[in-house]
């Protein structure tokens, strides 16, 4: 039966009658600080998102009572600043996502002083380019007087050192003003609690929750649920999404206790405040004056009617919990001496506990969750420790991926275990963050010295594969010092809990790890959105979500996930109808930012609907997403020129140019753009058939046939007949094949392009993250997954194959696996071969034109390989099969469930169906690329095939 996908996204938030409750942002005296910058005369006026290249000059006279006792210089800059004080420089910054400080006491005296900035404007790849200085200095006499300076309008600026050329000081924006979005320090966690009182007679007792940022629930002492990083990340400010919970079996007739402990996560993203990494351009403050925010009501049914028992109010107390930082980027501290035993149990005294704040509330809607939450799946001990110290060692796991660290210590009471994860390790063992910018993410644990202490990360996960630990020995080593001892170290890999659907084995051992590969990298960012990566990022970046769509879709059942994504893509949507390049939209950058908006990736709020109406056969996904995918296919027409899309990043990380990776080197960028637009426009003219928006689908399919004019237009030459390349056709070629924007006649010469250049490099693959996909879709459509096979049995630099002989257990972000920079090696963006795994080497795949798994071929491409053998639950059922190949016979067995028609194909050199069930073949039908078939319907089926 085919399983519908929307089945459980009810708006039914209407019925809470339970207060919002927070506690308030505290506020420090940096925050009067401003953004300035200098303006010169018959300049334009810099702004938030754009601001003349090259150096400017600012300065301020101010006046010290007596002598200074202590002097803090509080500094942010885009993109740097040299600081002067009274002549003598005392800083350099050369950061905007975060507050720098130093002591400069030493350069301050008693009476005139002086402080001067020289600051720099570099040269931007964004569409925009901001530029801005914010300065915050205090002191202290030894008399006691305060005194203090902030950056302002009242400063002298200048555009030479010695202030001949003067200019205005403008104030760009506030201290915490977009794009810099500063936040003076990350609040220290909450945990509320409220005791409760429940009837006698009660069959089932649950808890509703919203918890902002994350929150862990607890009642009656004990932690609810099997899932972390419970509150779903959202546009935060459009939806809400809300949990429930049974508790029936904790709960019990009278007194019971209700605590919760909250963190950040993306509702709050401050500024770290010291050397900790965060993502500049993305931390979103979504909590503003409500830093924390928490709503539950307590239900019971009792027969014959449902009530509200308990329920977020005024009476509700909060204290600090024992986590004393939590932020998505830069880690988690946790302070054991700060656990309150009994803090969520029946008769703790919270008399020292503040009452909570009633909030006001959010204009967000409420959504009831829908898809699995967040789990921990596989675990790992490590497989060896490194001594880098006497205090110090790296233990080294098996495996990258996203998760947790579960800590087991003993040692005396506030002693401090410091963890810093990562995913790159040096020969000497040394853990490296390198894709971190200079920063970094760091865990802290102070002990109770209560013997064995158990702690995990509560709110925040990071992908890794080693872990630094200092200020601790593993057990058994020397400890002369009487460090704490490390009784267990485990990483706990978390992710979504996406049933899974696929799998996949045959006899080339290459084939099988690059599946594991990939597949790790596919698990390790499936969180709350699919994320780029789970470290550096976290983001939402919209490209791989339809670009990998089936790749998922074989491996997991992704209904709900990606219905919650299409949300989110929709929640994010520009009034315009422009779709940016994240969703959620924690990319803080401005709407038309280089990074913030790409035709190919704002596609994603088009083709991922059409793809899970096309794999699920829903088409209630195209009625909730209809009206976002025509207002994105038109914004495209709105700032498209003569039907050409406006090219930016392009096939993302081509390769083989021999240049650094980023946006497309060999690909026209408005190439690619433009390919896509007119994907959207054929899927919104599709869509608007089945809807029976008539005049939509007429509209829609003349703008596809005027794109594809103009496609040809600009990009191919009908006598060499090849698009536009800058020296490999590869993605460029395959996406216009693909998109059906190739003239009829010229199919064959447009694919021998491919071809050619693949046999030049030796069948090195050149497309990048957009053009990958289609790159293999081009080939197996036409029947030359002979051809894939001999791209992805590859070895050596810019192959599968070669990243795994680098020792690699996910998919990076590069083909050559770069390991030095910013670079990730937990990217599934290039991962698109797992699709060609399934749907060609196994042979499970849809007949084209159909939707929902109703009709399908079961035509494997064995190429060189001996056997292969897997199973894809689809939506109507377990498809399952196993072949094998010898050079004199081919044999097929495959299972079909109920309600689905199949068509069991002979690969190529296959000429004769000899029986199907031990039965003649006499008839067969035709299958595609004019190879033989037989149609059945379900059962088990052995095919057997004599090769020549």
């Amino acid at each position: 039966m085919l399983i519908p996908v929307l089945t459980a996204l009810a708006l039914s938030g209407d019925s809470w009658t339970a207060d919002w409750i927070t506690i308030r942002r505290p506020s420090t005296a940096v925050e009067t600080a401003s953004w300035i910058w200098a303006h010169e005369e018959g300049s334009p006026l810099p702004t938030r998102t754009t601001a003349p290249e090259g150096k400017i000059f600012l300065r301020h006279g101010f006046e010290v009572s007596g002598v200074v006792k202590r002097a803090t210089l509080s500094v942010a800059a885009d993109n740097s600043a040299k600081v002067f004080l009274n002549g003598l420089q005392v800083h350099t910054c050369s950061d905007w996502s975060t507050i720098d400080r130093a002591d400069v006491a030493k350069a301050l005296v008693a009476g005139r002083n002086e402080i001067r900035i020289e600051a720099t404007n570099d040269p931007g790849v964004a569409l925009g380019n901001p530029a801005g200085v914010l300065i915050f200095l205090e002191w202290e006499s030894a008399d006691g007087r305060v005194g203090k300076l902030v950056s302002d309008s009242t400063w002298e600026a200048s555009l030479d050192e010695q202030f001949r050329n003067r200019a205005q000081t403008v104030v760009i924006g506030p201290f915490s003003s977009p794009p810099w979005n500063l936040r003076t320090e990350t609040p220290h966690p909450p945990m509320f609690r409220k005791e409760f009182s429940l009837p006698a007679k009660t069959n089932r007792t649950t808890v509703r929750i919203v918890g902002l940022g994350d929150y862990e629930l607890y009642v009656n002492g004990q932690l609810i649920g099997d899932t972390k990083f419970n509150q779903p990340w959202s546009q935060y400010d459009k939806t809400l999404f809300w949990r429930e919970f049974d508790v029936t079996a904790v709960v019990r007739p009278g007194s019971n206790a209700v605590g919760v402990m909250l963190g950040n996560s993306f509702w709050n993203v401050c500024s770290p405040g010291d050397l900790r990494y965060t993502k500049g351009d993305a931390m979103p403050d979504f909590g503003k004056e409500r830093p924390f925010l928490l709503r539950l009501e307590v239900r019971t049914e009792a027969p014959g009617r449902e009530s509200k028992v308990a329920g977020t109010d005024r009476s509700w107390r909060f204290a600090n919990s024992p986590t004393t930082y939590s932020h998505i980027f830069g880690g988690e501290d946790f302070d054991a001496r700060l656990e309150q035993a009994g803090w969520s149990s029946v008769g703790f005294d919270d008399s020292g506990w503040t009452p909570a704040q009633i909030a006001s509330p959010p204009s967000s809607r409420l959504v009831r969750q829908s898809w699995p939450g967040i789990k921990v799946h596989e675990v790992f001990e490590p497989t060896k420790w490194i001594r880098l110290a006497a205090d110090k060692w790296s233990a080294c796991f098996a495996q990258n991926c996203s998760g947790v660290v579960e800590l087991q210590v003993s040692g005396p009471r506030g002693a401090v275990v410091t963890l810093k994860p990562s995913e790159v390790i040096s020969a000497e063992g040394e853990v490296q963050q390198l894709n971190l910018w200079g920063r970094q993410t760091v865990f802290r644990y102070t002990l109770a010295g209560r013997g064995v202490e158990k702690w995990q990360w509560k709110f925040h996960y990071h992908g890794f594969q080693f872990v630094e630990v200092a200020g601790a020995v593993p057990k058994g080593e020397p400890n002369p010092d009487g460090l704490p001892t490390i009784h267990a170290l485990r990483l706990l890999h978390t992710r979504a809990a996406l049933p899974e659907v696929g799998t996949f084995e045959c006899s080339s051992e290459l084939y099988n790890r690059t599946h594991s590969l990939v597949d790790w990298a596919m698990r390790s960012n499936m969180s709350h959105v699919l994320t780029d990566c789970p470290h550096r990022e976290k983001l939402g970046w919209l490209e791989c979500s339809y670009l990998l769509a089936p790749t998922f879709s074989y491996r997991f059942r992704t209904d709900a996930w990606f219905q919650k994504i299409c949300m989110d893509i929709r929640d994010s949507q520009q009034p315009d109808g422009r779709i940016c390049t994240v969703a959620p939209r924690f990319l803080t950058r401005p709407p038309d930012d280089y990074w913030s908006f790409t035709v190919e990736w704002g596609a994603a709020g088009v083709l991922l609907p059409w793809h899970m109406y096309e794999w699920y056969g829903d088409r209630r996904i195209l009625e909730e997403s209809y009206a976002s995918m025509k207002a994105f296919t038109e914004h495209v027409g709105a700032i498209a020129k003569d039907h050409i899309a406006p090219g930016v990043l392009g096939d993302w990380y081509d390769y083989g140019h021999g240049q650094p990776p980023g946006p497309s080197r060999f690909t026209p960028q408005d190439l690619s753009a433009t390919a896509t637009w007119a994907m959207c426009a054929d899927a919104v003219s599709k869509a608007a058939r089945i809807l029976l928006k008539t005049e939509d689908e007429k509209r829609f399919a003349a703008l596809r046939r005027n794109i594809e004019s103009a496609f040809l237009s600009k990009f191919y030459d009908p006598v060499a007949k090849k698009f536009a390349h800058h020296g490999s056709p590869q993605a460029g070629h395959s996406m216009a094949l693909v998109a059906d924007l190739v003239p009829r006649q010229d199919r064959d010469d447009v694919l021998n392009a491919v071809l050619d250049d693949l046999s030049n490099r030796d069948y090195q693959q050149t497309a990048g993250d957009v053009g990958h996909v289609y790159f293999i879709r081009a080939l197996a459509n036409a029947g030359r997954s002979d051809v894939l096979h001999k791209v992805y049995s590859r070895t050596g630099t810019g192959s599968y194959g070669g990243i795994l002989e680098k020792g690699l257990t996910t998919m990076p972000e590069t083909w050559d696996a770069i390991t030095v920079g910013s670079n990730s090696l937990n990217h599934c963006m290039l991962g698109h071969v797992i699709e060609w795994f399934y749907g060609w080497v196994l042979g499970i795949r849809q007949k084209e034109g159909t939707v929902g798994w109703n009709d399908v071929w079961i035509a494997p491409e064995p190429g060189p390989l001996e056997h292969a053998r897997g199973k894809f639950e689809s939506p109507r059922g377990a498809i399952s099969v196993s072949w094998r190949s010898s050079p004199h016979e081919f044999v097929l067995e495959a299972t079909v469930p109920q309600g689905i028609r199949a068509s069991l194909v002979a690969p190529s050199g296959a000429l004769r169906l000899t029986t199907l069930n031990g039965k003649p073949v006499t008839s067969p039908s035709a299958g595609p690329f004019g190879r033989k078939a037989v149609n059945v319907g379900s059962g088990k089926f052995i095919l057997r095939c004599a090769r020549p």
